[in-house]
């Protein structure tokens, strides 16, 4: 029966190493942080745009719009209309 909980206990640090190492997203709070100094943006509606962004585009494409490194127009547009649909959404977070 401890073979089962040793056993039990390794699997679930084994997830917990997982989780937090490769599914954490590392740009959430940059992208947070640079809604927050936006004029008029509380705090609730920054962490809502940042969970609408991040479900919707990978860490290296979020790190690219902060880095203003977008050339390609068809891109550029999907980032535009996520933000303003995100922006529009999050305007009263719930």
């Amino acid at each position: 029966m401890g073979k089962v909980f040793l056993w039990m206990g390794v699997v679930l640090f084994a997830i917990y190493l997982v989780k937090s190492q490769f599914l954490n997203s590392k740009t959430w709070t940059p992208f947070r942080d640079g809604c927050l100094v936006s004029e008029n943006a509380t705090e609730a509606q920054c962490n809502c745009l940042a969970d609408y962004v991040h479900e919707r585009f990978s860490d290296q494409d979020v790190q690219r719009m902060m880095d203003n490194q977008i050339t390609d127009p068809v891109f550029a547009q999907k980032v535009n209309s996520t933000v303003v649909a995100g922006t529009l959404a999050c305007r009263n977070p719930g």
